[in-house]
């Protein structure tokens, strides 16, 4: 819901029992603003809870003026009563929930659909945008000119217009979500995964429940409110937009409503009644993002792409598997700016690489690699990584743990590389990770360093590291070297670096709600960053997300690497003093 002149919160969706009058293939009735009366006695529709839809009594209070300047048309100004909303008020969830008034002959027809919050104690008085204003949009939603022989790139984007609705996070997961959500100002609500008992597809209907979703699967994300019109297969609802961006290619869903949050003490600082629900079955496309409402046509879903997170436990042998599918909105432009993927599939990394342990150890190490198939190239992009963490994260009831954090950090700064892209639509057409993990803290400190004290440029001698395992024995590590050709003859200094441990705190949550809100825009000098060249460039980009974490040698110039250990994080430095002699 909103506050006047002010986009409305899009909502978690509502389910409730009864049905709406007048459904049918043909769209009802609809009743024009013209012929609306304060103190006319209407019924709203909404669900509550399930899929069942039920009715709650709406009495026309007044038609507020619109504001053409700020793209606002006229709104209906309506008091809400009944057991449904008398103790909670309405909220998120609500928005899109018809109403339908009796004419001159008393038959019921549509007059609109709640929409918009205006603070009111209690919740019960609030904004509904006109059915004219809601029917005006098509599913079809205008293309962008094309620019040559290609289309347009939108390049600006607007912050969420609707409370982003997250299922199938762990509850510390989920928690750290909904923070930085807070603190950017954009809305989250996580809300469990769907009932264990299945429940049956909910064709659209007025007043039934109605996700517009980035993913399903057992990572969705979407936003929930309610259906507004029906026609043939046309759908319209929510009666404001979910991120007014126009043309898009979203999963049409229905969505099961758990309960009604109640918070009728409605606030900046404070929220706002909510219904706490969960995107169901996928029932079409949602193609138009509009800013009176949400449109697209049940039936044929979206394009999608699998996303895969295979995730091991080495210490029990366990292993999970998380599997869920986000929109492919390359054809249609990205009009968000950034792919739906660059939020959801770091996310699903981070779920899945945090449940498996059913705990959050400070002293774990592991690895993540990631894949991400293009259909224009044919090797796919990859970069590895191994994580070490010797202590607790700040906030260790999060749930994330270093490895899950920081591998889905990196993987969200791989697919910022894909939105960053300006030479080519990229379809991605698969993204998945594979995570190995291991409690304990697995690292060394270099304690000395040995090698021959003579040396001749250009020539492979041997290293032996003389390590110190944390809370553990001294071991002794062994590598070559080559002495560099260009070295300097005489007596010279040759210094071995290690790799500390990983810093467990990361703002990953702060990053992805960033990447949604403005899209990943660029934050350099103001010229833009045109991104890498060719896929090759941005396949080297990709790869060069991992980094080495092992030992390297300063031997007369810069830093090379030099061994890295297949089990421990070797830390700590070293140096040799050695006699230089020409080759």
């Amino acid at each position: 819901m909103r506050r006047p002149r002010l986009l409305v919160a899009a909502a978690a969706a509502a389910l409730v029992t009864g049905a709406a009058p007048g459904v049918a293939r043909a769209g009802d009735p609809i009743m024009p603003l013209s012929e609306l009366r304060p103190g006319m006695d209407c019924t709203a529709y909404s669900v509550v809870r399930g899929t069942a839809i039920t009715s709650f009594a709406a009495e026309i209070v007044d038609v507020v003026s619109g504001d053409a300047s700020a793209n606002d048309g006229p709104r209906i100004l309506v008091n809400l009563s009944g057991p449904v909303v008398d103790e909670t008020g309405v909220g998120p969830g609500f928005s899109g929930s018809p109403i339908y008034c009796p004419d001159g002959t008393g038959a019921a027809r549509n007059a609109g659909a709640i929409s918009e919050s205006i603070g009111a104690y209690g919740g019960k008085t609030v904004l509904a945008t006109p059915i004219e204003e809601i029917l005006a949009n098509p599913a079809e939603a205008p293309r962008p000119r094309p620019i040559g022989a290609r289309a347009s790139r939108l390049g600006r984007v607007l912050p969420l217009a609707a409370p982003l609705t997250v299922s199938g996070l762990n509850r510390g997961l989920a928690q750290s979500l909904t923070a930085a959500g807070a603190k950017a100002r954009r809305t989250v609500l996580a809300a469990p995964a769907l009932p264990l008992a299945p429940f049956p597809a909910t064709p659209p209907r007025p007043g039934s429940a109605l996700s517009v979703g980035y993913s399903s699967g057992d990572i969705s994300v979407g936003a929930v409110g309610t259906v507004a019109y029906v026609d043939g297969d046309r759908v319209w609802g929510f009666g404001h937009p979910f991120e007014n961006s126009g043309l898009r290619s979203l999963l049409l869903q229905d969505a099961y409503v758990y309960d009604i949050i109640s918070n009728p003490n409605v606030g900046e600082d404070s929220g706002s009644t909510y219904k706490l629900a969960a995107a169901g079955h996928t029932l079409g496309t949602i193609s138009n993002d509009a800013s009176a409402a949400v449109v697209g046509r049940a039936g044929r879903p979206p394009m999608t792409i699998p996303v895969r997170i295979f995730t091991e436990d080495e210490d029990t042998g366990a292993r999970t598997t998380l599997d869920a599918r986000v929109v492919d909105e390359t054809d249609v432009g990205t009009p968000a700016g950034s792919a739906p993927m660059t939020f959801v599939g770091p996310l699903a990394l981070a779920q899945g690489a945090s449940a498996i342990l059913r705990s959050a150890p400070g002293k774990l190490s592991g690895t993540v690699c990631v894949r991400i198939v293009l259909r224009e190239r044919k090797r796919p992009l990859r970069f590895c990584n191994r994580y070490a963490s010797a202590v607790a994260p700040a906030d260790p009831e999060a749930g994330e743990n270093i490895v899950a954090a920081a591998g889905a950090s990196d993987a969200l700064t791989a697919l910022s590389e894909l939105d960053d892209y300006k030479r080519d639509s990229l379809h991605v057409t698969e993204f998945s990770a594979r995570v190995k993990l291991r409690r304990g803290l697995r690292q060394a400190f270099i304690r000395s360093v040995e090698m021959p004290r003579r040396v001749r440029r250009g020539q492979r001698v041997r290293v032996r590291l003389r390590l110190q395992v944390v809370r553990g024995p001294h071991i002794t590590r062994s590598f070559r070297i080559r002495i560099p050709a260009s070295m300097r003859p005489g007596r010279r200094q040759i210094s071995f670096l290690g790799h500390d441990v990983d810093d467990p705190d990361s703002d990953l949550f702060g990053a992805l709600i960033e990447s949604i809100t403005i899209g990943g825009e660029d934050g350099d000098d103001g010229g833009g960053d045109p991104g890498a060249r060719s896929l090759d460039a941005l396949a080297e980009r990709v790869r060069d997300v991992g980094r080495y974490d092992g030992v390297t040698v300063r031997a007369g110039g810069k830093r090379k690497r030099a061994y890295r250990d297949a089990d421990l994080r070797i830390s700590g430095r070293g140096s040799v003093a050695v006699r230089v002699r020409r080759g």
